[in-house]
């Protein structure tokens, strides 16, 4: 029977490196005109390294993406750990979408994105997957158990999600993403009206 060959052990430095390198690319001139030889040379590493790391630039590129996303995930996660109440917690919720959405390298990251599916299609199912869904389902998670906990009406938790993330969010995204309004990110009184108001669209109903 062959011996197998003990498995390396993934360099996470290098990787670290090779992400990093992967960002600055794809945030400077996209996922189309990007180069794996170029990330390479930022990196410091062998194309092959990379090769055996990502297989390619779709998932090198989805490793870049969940890496940003992570920074919010990870926000909105220190924001449910500290907070006392429900509302608390919806608060941390909206101060992290917002600090996340407004970041002005993540806004020319997405209207990179918009601009180049027409010609690399499968950006969309990437970008969606690595990013979005994985926000998506953080904050319907935590709306299945606000509902289990007794703190709002049960209903679907995905579109108490929706509805949620888009009160919060407003029109203020595609003011961001189209420079119409530079420099409005909606402040404590804005993001708390969002949530008050969520809370009386989702309030238990009233014991008889």
């Amino acid at each position: 029977m062959p011996h197998k060959k003990p498995h390396r052990p993934v360099d996470l430095a290098k990787q670290h490196a090779i992400l990093l390198a992967a960002r600055e690319e794809f945030f400077t001139v996209g996922f189309v005109a990007a180069s794996i030889e170029r990330i390479a040379q930022r990196a410091d590493v062998s194309k092959v390294t990379i090769y055996n790391h990502y297989q390619g630039k779709d998932k090198l590129y989805a490793a870049v993406v969940e890496a940003e996303c992570a920074k919010m995930r990870i926000a909105l996660a220190s924001g449910i750990g500290t907070a006392a109440t429900f509302r608390d917690q919806l608060m941390g919720f909206g101060r992290s979408m917002i600090a996340f959405l407004s970041d002005e390298e993540i806004l020319r990251f997405d209207r990179r994105i918009s601009a180049e599916i027409e010609r690399a299609p499968q950006l969309a199912g990437l970008f969606m997957e690595a990013g979005p869904n994985r926000l998506k389902a953080m904050l319907t998670e935590a709306m299945a158990q606000a509902m289990a906990d007794g703190h709002i009406e049960r209903a679907d938790p995905a579109v108490a999600a929706s509805h949620f993330f888009g009160l919060v969010r407003g029109f203020t995204e595609v003011e961001w993403r189209y420079g119409a309004v530079a420099g409005t990110v909606p402040d404590d009184a804005a993001i708390g009206g969002a949530v008050d108001r969520f809370l009386r669209a989702y309030a238990l109903p009233r014991r008889r």
